[in-house]
């Protein structure tokens, strides 16, 4: 059987890429004939994996951060093969909702075992056309992940990420803008369509989401509360996400989100436009490898 790495050689300062390296040096699974391929450049992982679609192998592995496997998704929503996780990024949010093994080698060892799951795949329309596994973040969340920089994720980890939520605590504007899902229309600061529970950090910001569902979870913040949102955010850390009044979640088929141009929107971690927007659902057809029993989400 054929098996295609595709592997950021950068993500999480190098170092899953070179443990999948070394592993497929002393290779110990007959079965399977690897090709490692790496990216050239942040956009090269959904190019490669087009590529595949002449001659598709039997399993392709995507080693990176969750930014890489957004383009992978994104560009490549339909695989006719089974698409597996191998953490490599800062955060790799997808891999822990999975319950992946954290590290590359051991990953690989699970996505060997060809265990599939068809989830939904969130998906974006009007001003940023994508994919999403997890969640799509509107407003403040977005604007966190843009002041995210890369020598600082290479240095701090999550804690980047900490930074770039300060930054945007004392500065962000939070600009208003309107969400309407299936059973009504709000007011919103900033918003979360979430397909999964997880988020960065380890953060459950809408605990009943599920990938399997055919439905999309919103946050939906309220009003300017730098206090309260600070307050919130590291309950949420904490796993003690209490709520406000001013904080809504909106279970819906699709949603549309209208506002300013100027308001960033993110796919799983990664910079995908600007309003205005469109979020709905493709159910149940993305086949991505999930671990043995229940921690299979």
């Amino acid at each position: 059987m054929r098996l295609t790495i595709i592997a950021n050689p950068v993500a999480g300062g190098g170092r899953a890429y070179g443990k999948i390296r070394r592993s497929l040096q002393r290779w110990e699974h007959p079965g399977w004939e690897p090709t490692l391929l790496p990216t050239r450049d942040r956009l090269d992982a959904g190019r490669l994996a087009r590529q595949l679609l002449h001659d598709p192998p039997d399993l392709v592995a995507v080693c990176g951060g969750d930014g890489t496997i957004n383009q992978v998704v994104s560009h490549l929503p339909d695989p006719p093969f089974p698409l597996a996780i191998l953490p490599g990024g800062t955060a790799n949010v997808m891999a822990r909702e999975l319950g992946l093994p954290l590290d590359p080698v051991q990953a690989l060892r699970v996505a060997l075992g060809m265990r599939v799951r068809r989830v939904d795949l969130g998906v974006l329309r009007r001003g940023a056309d994508r994919r999403f596994l997890f969640v799509a973040g509107i407003g403040f969340d977005a604007s966190a992940v843009a002041r995210a920089r890369p020598r600082l994720k290479s240095a701090l980890g999550m804690g980047a990420y900490v930074v770039a939520v300060a930054e945007c605590l004392r500065n962000y504007p939070f600009p208003e803008f309107e969400v309407t899902a299936d059973t009504g229309t709000w007011r919103s600061t900033s918003c979360l369509v979430c397909n999964a529970r997880s988020y960065g950090g380890g953060l459950h910001f809408c605990p009943e989401a599920d990938m399997e569902d055919g439905l999309l979870d919103l946050l939906i913040i309220q009003g300017v509360h730098r206090a309260g949102l600070a307050v919130f955010l590291l309950q949420a850390w904490l796993g003690m996400a209490a709520g406000r009044d001013w904080i809504l979640r909106v279970r819906t088929r699709s949603a549309r989100i209208e506002g300013p141009a100027a308001v960033p929107v993110e796919t799983d971690g990664e910079l995908a436009g600007h309003l205005p927007l469109e979020a709905g659902l493709a159910p149940s057809g993305f086949p991505l490898v999930v671990p043995p029993g229940p921690d299979g989400f």
